[in-house]
């Protein structure tokens, strides 16, 4: 678990990562947005443009080099995350140049059909407050996770970007202000409080009972008395049956490339002929 971190609605940063990547790939544009803004309000200002940089680079960046100079290159502001997330959506995009470098999988690239009107999409401020953070309300903090979290994380890959596959349970229950800590929205809120993590107990200590009271009657959101359903929303339906790179490769496009394989054939027992027949797997 030394990886784990909760963002601001508890979701595991890894995973919320993936899911943003699988949801751009699916164009589903509100959804990423959501799990763009997720990490971005979580504090990992520079680590989200850095992560959507990457998948740029890794997807996109062989059909839309223009868009490298116009958004990419830019000062980096609260909206840049939305118009880089809603431009990409609109665009096509490869996954085999990823497959090559990071899992050394061979496949044709899609043939895309030339495009002649490209557009970049500017995402407003008048859309940004849809995604700025929400605060629990006095006396519903409890309610507060129902409220929020509005998709569910996307496990379904985990094996394939090699990311943990374990049940996160007894962390989001009983552990979730601590894994949250490592997160700089947490962070500062508990140490508004006083409190500073402790790694061998996976808790925060406070300075005095008042003070870790005043913590949880304005943050407590109570994971483990949630829904089945949320908490499924937030760390999946443990065991999440894993998807294969080829899954992967049918439904993003990819296409596998036959294998040669090299066949020796004996002509007689005197005068051994090596022949090479191609036999596609």
């Amino acid at each position: 678990m030394d990886q784990l971190v909760f963002t601001r609605y508890l979701y595991p940063t890894i995973d919320v990562k993936q899911s943003l990547l699988i949801a751009m790939l699916e164009k589903q544009s509100k959804e990423a947005l959501f799990w763009a803004y997720e990490l971005y309000y979580s504090g990992d200002e520079k680590d989200t443009f850095a992560y959507l940089t990457k998948i740029y680079e890794s997807y996109y960046k062989s059909e839309n080099p223009d868009i490298e100079d116009k958004l990419f290159s830019q000062k980096k502001h609260d909206c840049l995350i939305g118009s880089i997330v809603l431009t990409l959506c609109a665009r096509k995009y490869q996954i085999c140049d990823f497959l090559k470098e990071y899992k050394a999988y061979e496949c044709k690239p899609m043939v895309h059909e030339p495009t002649k009107m490209k557009f970049i999409i500017y995402f407003k401020e008048t859309d940004l407050v849809e995604y700025l953070t929400i605060l629990p309300q006095k006396g519903k903090t409890r309610l507060h996770l129902n409220r929020v979290c509005k998709y569910s994380i996307r496990r379904q890959y985990n094996e394939l970007f090699e990311s943990s596959c374990e049940d996160y349970q007894v962390q989001l229950w009983y552990h979730w202000i601590y894994y949250g800590s490592r997160s700089p929205y947490w962070l500062d809120l508990v140490e508004d409080y006083g409190g500073l993590p402790n790694d061998e107990k996976q808790d925060i200590d406070f300075p005095n009972d008042d003070l870790l009271e005043a913590f949880y009657e304005h943050w407590g959101l109570e994971p483990d008395e949630q829904s089945k359903e949320l908490h499924n929303k937030l760390i999946g339906n443990y065991p999440v049956e894993q998807l294969s790179i080829e899954d992967f490769c049918e439904k993003f496009g990819g296409i596998p490339k036959p294998v040669i394989a090299n066949t020796i054939v004996f002509v007689n027992k005197t005068a051994p002929k090596l022949i090479i027949r191609q036999d596609n797997k």
